[in-house]
């Protein structure tokens, strides 16, 4: 009796936990409830185009960069107010900001980095580096790979260094390449290469043919394929698991360690108007920047791991 007992209940556990999997809500990928913040932030109007998001050196606060201006902004972790500005160079396109130990790296979207010491000091000098990348790449997010001692930068266009591109298959990448810290130098070989034909192929295997369905009503497809082009990306401090945010289409794309494909997820564009920056803090909570609507301001969404 017993055995026949705890069979419907063996099944049950073995039919829910197998719907977790192929519905891509397994908190081992992805736990967070993504479109339930615990807590949103609204930020001042200096931030409403907020592109760029991470901790200051002292943990003590989130610094963003918006695109058009050359200042650092310190947000107040529990307000969302602005406490400090710290202008590091003129106007420009500014998109990722990264903290690195004791400094603070920002990249335009031409491929341009600065490098920020004495953040402490009233006024600072930016030290400004031009590498590998060109405008064509359009460079979005950065992040630091403390494990390699590298930066990352992820570009939103083309994934490749060619003048004029020409190869059929970049059409269908998007590339993250690597600055090395300790030579200063890019890596001209992506350090990770995201394929949109591997991508759909991950839908159709973890997604059921309802998820897929409202993906594709939800996101304009372009050439066949789901769009994603990075806008920001964050390594989780536990895991290593990377975590790619694409403000076009509004997804969220988590990578293991090698590069493989371990989940997408939607995002509501209610929560996430335009989601441009994403950083953890050391306990795993997650951070994500919106930039704000015309009616409304940009956004800081913090998220509790479940």
């Amino acid at each position: 009796m017993k055995l026949f007992f705890y069979i419907p209940i063996l099944a049950f556990l073995f039919i829910n936990c197998k719907s977790q999997l192929i519905h891509g809500q397994s908190s081992k990928v992805l736990p967070y409830s993504i479109n339930k913040p615990h807590i949103m932030l609204e930020l001042p109007e200096a931030l409403k185009e907020i592109s760029g998001l991470t901790f200051s050196p002292n943990g003590e606060h989130l610094c963003a960069i918006n695109d058009e201006q050359g200042i650092i902004f310190f947000i107040n972790k529990n307000t969302g107010l602005v406490d400090r500005e710290l202008k590091f160079n003129g106007p420009g396109d500014y998109e990722g900001i990264e903290t690195v130990r004791k400094k603070i790296f920002v990249i335009k979207s031409t491929g341009t980095v600065f490098e920020i010491s004495d953040i402490e000091k009233k006024k600072v000098e930016s030290k400004k580096s031009k590498y590998i990348l060109k405008k064509s790449n359009d460079s979005e997010g950065l992040a630091f790979d403390q494990k390699n001692n590298r930066l990352l930068v992820a570009c939103k266009s083309a994934p490749c260094l060619h003048e004029s591109c020409l190869i059929h298959t970049c059409k269908t990448k998007r590339a993250i390449y690597a600055l090395n810290l300790e030579t200063n130098k890019f890596d001209p070989t992506p350090a990770f290469e995201i394929d949109l034909t591997e991508l759909q192929s991950f839908l159709k295997k973890n997604k059921s043919e309802d998820e897929l369905n409202v993906f594709k009503k939800i996101i304009k497809i372009e050439n066949d394929f789901i769009p994603f082009h990075p806008s920001a990306l964050a390594i989780h401090p536990r895991s290593g698991d990377i975590y790619i945010l694409s403000s076009k289409g509004k997804t969220i794309m988590i990578l293991n360690s090698t590069g493989e494909i371990i989940g997408l997820e939607k995002l509501n564009k209610k929560i996430h108007s335009q989601p441009e920056g994403i950083v953890f803090g050391k306990d795993g909570t997650l951070y994500i920047s919106n930039e704000g609507k015309k009616e409304g301001n940009g956004t800081v969404s913090i998220f509790r791991e479940i």
